[in-house]
């Protein structure tokens, strides 16, 4: 099979192609705000080199996050535009999982993958190493910090872009046995997706309802946990002094007047 695979959820934009039984081929491009920009100029180098078209393709392969919600973005609006171009079956894996996956470590290791979701917020998942695989000990969770330190079992591996910001913290704030892997393990890449596909693995799935074509963040954006923190605090003053809401609401319904001639009052502001 021909398979085409981009991961965009890091600071690094990952592109593979596998052409039937050759070695997969991968290229990755550094920086977060050069991925709508490389994405497909990357792709189609891959292509020319292989001699292939969109056309020879038999499947699209994406890391459907958590991560950054502008890479993941970028990621999934070039697949749509893909699949309505020329329509193949697409398949996705996790980011996290993706990173687990090229790590390697005795039997029975433990392995918190933590990848950093701002706003004081860490991405995590817990793996154990069962038969030279490994096994996801549960959801993926957004947590503190704090609760991040308190999921840490008493003697675990952390790999993950969240120890960019955090690292010193947690050697400093827990007792437990943790081991930092080497920073090359902390990214997804696409060639993963691959041997995911290839092994059957069940970590990757295909995608096929239109509600499966969208990045898996996990929490909120940013601008829409400021919304809602902004409606709990209206809400809150409100309740405060019920009065003087009832007050303003009505004044403002006195208000309300006619537009003047000739205004526009067709809903387009």
């Amino acid at each position: 099979m021909n398979l085409l695979a981009f991961e965009t959820s890091s600071s690094t934009l990952s592109v593979a192609l596998k052409k039937g039984k050759e070695p997969v081929q991968e290229k990755t491009v550094q920086g977060f705000l050069n991925h709508a920009e490389n994405l497909m100029p990357v792709t189609d180098a891959l292509l020319r080199k292989k001699k292939l078209s969109f056309d020879n393709l038999d499947a699209f392969l994406i890391g459907r996050g958590p991560g950054s919600f502008t890479g993941l973005r970028i990621g999934f609006t070039t697949l749509k535009g893909l699949t309505v171009i020329k329509p193949k079956k697409c398949f996705g894996a996790l980011s996290l999982d993706l990173i687990a996956e090229n790590i390697d470590l005795p039997e029975k290791s433990q392995l918190i993958i933590c990848l950093d979701a701002r706003r004081q917020k860490i991405y995590i998942r817990l793996y154990e190493r069962r038969k030279n695989k490994w096994q996801p000990m549960g959801k993926p969770q957004t947590l503190s910090f704090a609760e991040t330190l308190e999921s840490f079992p008493q003697h675990v591996y952390l790999a993950g872009d969240a120890l960019i910001r955090y690292q010193k913290d947690f050697e400093q704030q827990t007792q437990k046995q943790i081991e930092f892997l080497p920073q090359e393990t902390w990214v997804p890449k696409a060639s993963t997706l691959i041997s995911l596909f290839e092994n059957r693995d069940k970590k990757i799935k295909q995608l096929k309802k239109s509600s499966e074509f969208i990045p898996l963040y996990f929490r909120l954006s940013e601008a829409e946990s400021l919304m809602n923190e902004r409606l709990a605090e209206r809400k809150s003053h409100r309740e405060l002094d019920p009065e003087r809401s009832e007050g303003t609401r009505i004044q403002s319904n006195n208000q309300i007047a006619s537009p003047p001639s000739g205004a526009r009052n067709d809903g387009i502001s």
